[in-house]
């Protein structure tokens, strides 16, 4: 009689069998994986320093020009009159590349500090698309074309944002804003002059061009 093999250690050699295989396909699963390095890569396609000091940022409400709503009811091809509003981020600098374009003074004894800086600019707004609002006047508009209205006006973000560009840049000359930008840069430099001298400003003053 031929002697059996007991079941139990071939049933715990199978099993361990099946668990190094487990670990074997874990390991290479784990090892093609691409590292931090690699998937930071996959994402960061472009860096490019800036030097501008971001002075404001706010969020506000822009009415689209009649060129842009004319050109959005051409696509969806309806004859109406419509207001289009959406909010937008804004967001105001100052250009430090050139330092010949600012003057920085420092009171010692009273520590009053007093710049002055280059006319500041803004980016272009970054429009948020889920604020777009389309309001009829003189007529109403069928709901799913009022939907398609708002579609077709999330498309052309790009050149939503370029239309809202100029009305922006007009806002530069708003004394709420030139007022924040003084704040903002304010406060840029007095941190600059307490990390740099340790020494925190009793006072700081902050003018743009135009400015007594």
């Amino acid at each position: 009689m031929k002697p059996r093999v007991p079941l139990i250690p071939a049933a715990a050699a199978l099993i361990l069998l099946v668990i190094g295989a487990f670990l074997a396909a874990g390991f290479w699963m784990r090892a093609s994986r691409p590292g931090v390095a690699e998937r930071w890569s996959i994402f960061v396609e472009h860096v490019s320093p800036e030097k501008k000091l971001l002075a404001l940022s706010s969020t506000q409400r822009y009415a689209a020009s009649k060129e842009f709503t004319a050109r959005l009811l051409s696509l969806v091809n309806v004859k109406a009159v419509i207001e289009l509003e959406a909010l937008a981020e804004v967001f105001y600098v100052v250009d430090a590349s050139d330092s010949s374009r600012w003057a920085i003074s420092w009171d010692r004894r009273a520590r009053a500090l007093s710049v002055s800086a280059p006319e500041p600019d803004c980016l272009p707004p970054s429009v948020r698309t889920d604020t777009i609002e389309i309001r009829t006047r003189g007529g109403n508009l069928l709901t799913n074309t009022v939907f398609r209205l708002k579609e077709e006006a999330r498309k052309m973000e790009d050149e939503l944002s370029a239309d809202l560009m100029a009305r922006a840049r007009l806002s530069l000359q708003d004394s709420t804003v030139r007022e924040g930008v003084r704040v903002g840069l304010a406060g840029i430099a007095a941190s600059f002059c307490e990390a740099s001298l340790g020494v925190k400003p009793a006072s700081v003053t902050v003018r743009l061009p135009g400015d007594p």
